[in-house]
């Protein structure tokens, strides 16, 4: 993915793609969790010596919610390492019209993503209600991976003095 360090229109893609995996393991995780808990907790509190299990396992549980509020900074992280890179990509105006083409490709990528993720909010209804942040994300990724596109668009086809005076001096010396 980020093998040459430069960022692409692809990422928009990439990136939803990883959100995906990760919220579906968290999802599943956490389902795992609460099963266990809720099978091992009645055994391990009827021995007076395991009130330190039970403790364990009600600390593991208040601190696998703290996942819901590490998603936004996740997704954030993830476009602000994007658009870094894609400073170093550079592109020319042609391929402006090949952008249209990966922006229409992350709008309906993103929306199987969010049907894929709906499938598991269905599926896991109670850890869904334990995740809103996460649940909201993922439900709204099609215009996160807009927004996605558009910005590394416009960070790849903005150019910058030094590259506004390298074109200035090219189509001079190109009329002389």
């Amino acid at each position: 993915m980020f093998i040459n360090k430069k960022a692409s229109l692809a990422d928009s893609i990439y990136m939803p793609m990883y959100l995906l995996i990760i919220s579906s393991t968290i999802f599943i995780a956490y389902y795992v969790w609460i099963t266990f808990a809720i099978n091992f907790a009645p055994i391990a509190a009827a021995s007076p010596n395991n009130s330190t299990i039970v403790q364990a396992i009600n600390d593991i549980q208040g601190s696998m919610a703290n996942f819901d509020y590490m998603f936004p900074f996740l997704v954030g992280g993830l476009l602000i390492v994007s658009l870094l890179f894609a400073f170093r990509t550079g592109a020319n105006v042609m391929y402006a019209y090949v952008s249209v083409i990966f922006w229409l490709l992350a709008l309906i990528m993103s929306v199987i993503f969010t049907n894929i993720f709906g499938s598991f909010a269905v599926t896991f209804p109670t850890v869904a209600n334990s995740f809103p942040i996460i649940s909201y994300t993922m439900n709204n990724m099609k215009w996160i991976s807009l927004f996605w596109a558009f910005l590394i668009s416009v960070v790849m086809f903005t150019r910058t003095k030094a590259e506004d005076n390298q074109l200035r001096a090219m189509s001079v010396g190109a009329f002389q």
